[in-house]
């Protein structure tokens, strides 16, 4: 160590100017990445590119998945049987069901006018993850109304909630699938 503190040999390096020390320190890199034999840019880009790809196929996949969790639960839905008539019902059950269903179905439209509204592009992922979070509480209240069962008319409000509690999902599969 000199006297400043400094390894010998820094002082060469700190006292060339800048258009000669950026070259030099190219050249020294350029034959590191020859050494190690690092790919090319084009290469690396298409590796970016394929990972890309396997992240929103992983989307698509889980979208699906849950759409279809939702669909199953609907065609399972099918399989209760109403009660008789002369049983008592819990009508608000089925009620509540199908209009928390409209609050995610109209929040995955809100969602999806921020691509043509652009007040609302800023919000678009927000609204969308208040869609998917309300789309399963949704789900809740629907499996909740089937399992207390009702007559024909609370059956097909339940139904017709599940099928509605999924649209952010079955919209997220569609608006993924663009990418590939």
């Amino acid at each position: 160590m000199n006297p400043r503190g400094r390894a010998p040999g820094s002082a060469i390096f700190a006292n060339l100017p800048a258009r000669v020390t950026l070259p030099l320190a190219a050249l020294s890199v350029a034959w590191a990445s020859v050494a190690i034999d690092l790919p090319d840019l084009d290469t690396i880009r298409r590796w970016i590119i394929r990972i890309i790809e396997l992240i929103v196929l992983g989307g698509i996949g889980l979208a699906v998945v849950i759409s279809l969790a939702f669909i199953g639960a609907w065609v399972l839905s099918h399989l209760r049987q109403p009660k008789a008539e002369d049983q008592p019902r819990i009508t608000w059950m089925s009620h509540a069901a199908l209009w928390s269903s409209f609050v995610p179905v109209a929040l995955t439209a809100v969602a999806a006018g921020g691509m043509f509204v652009p007040v609302l592009k800023p919000l678009m992922l927000k609204v969308f993850a208040y869609a998917v979070a309300t789309a399963g509480v949704s789900w809740l209240v629907c499996i909740a109304a089937l399992i207390v069962g009702g007559g024909k008319p609370e059956l097909s409000r339940v139904r017709r909630g599940l099928l509605l509690a999924g649209t952010p999902f079955y919209c997220l599969a569609v608006w993924l699938s663009r990418f590939l």
